[in-house]
């Protein structure tokens, strides 16, 4: 009985811990690139599987269907109503999450041009602001990219050479 106990401790620890480390994107239904999908009761079980897969970058759970959708790459996102995405934690020891090739537009708060994404990221965290999104500058430009400092998330999108990151506690994700 005492090893059943603590094998069921152990594992609500971790579900927790794994949990925690999950940003959710509220009525964000996150497009393209599913590459499995399953029945679940809530997000957290969406967040736990996606944790725990190398391939996966992001999940939408479906509310009304009770379905999640693993994703292992985004082309973009649309407002849904009826679901809440979620990305995982990949760097600052799981509470941050780095985007490549993905674009996040929201509240703009602050805009310049930095030629380095690590430029804008350190620009952004500085000033904390809890969002980041980096666009390598467009043909023509003199070699800056544009930087783009946010504290909230209204969609992302496929954007080649781009880079954004998620730092919190600082961003407000709703």
């Amino acid at each position: 009985m005492f090893l059943k106990a603590l094998i069921i401790g152990l594992f609500v620890r971790t579900t927790h811990s794994v949990t925690s480390r999950c940003f959710y994107l509220p009525n964000i239904a996150l497009i393209g690139g599913t590459y499995d999908e399953f029945n679940a009761n809530d997000i957290k079980r969406c967040c736990i599987a996606c944790a725990r897969d190398h391939c996966c970058l992001g999940y939408t759970y479906s509310k009304t269907r009770k379905r999640c959708y693993l994703k292992s790459a985004v082309s973009n996102s649309e407002i849904n109503y009826e679901t809440i995405s979620g990305l995982k934690a990949n760097t600052h020891s799981g509470q941050g999450s780095i985007l490549k090739n993905v674009k996040i537009e929201g509240g703009a708060t602050a805009a310049v041009l930095f030629r380095k994404p690590e430029e804008c990221q350190q620009y952004c965290t500085d000033l904390a602001y809890g969002i980041y999104s980096w666009s390598p500058p467009t043909p023509g430009e003199d070699g800056e990219g544009h930087c783009v400092c946010m504290t909230r998330i209204q969609s992302l999108q496929y954007s080649y050479g781009s880079r954004s990151a998620i730092f919190p506690p600082v961003a407000s994700i709703s």
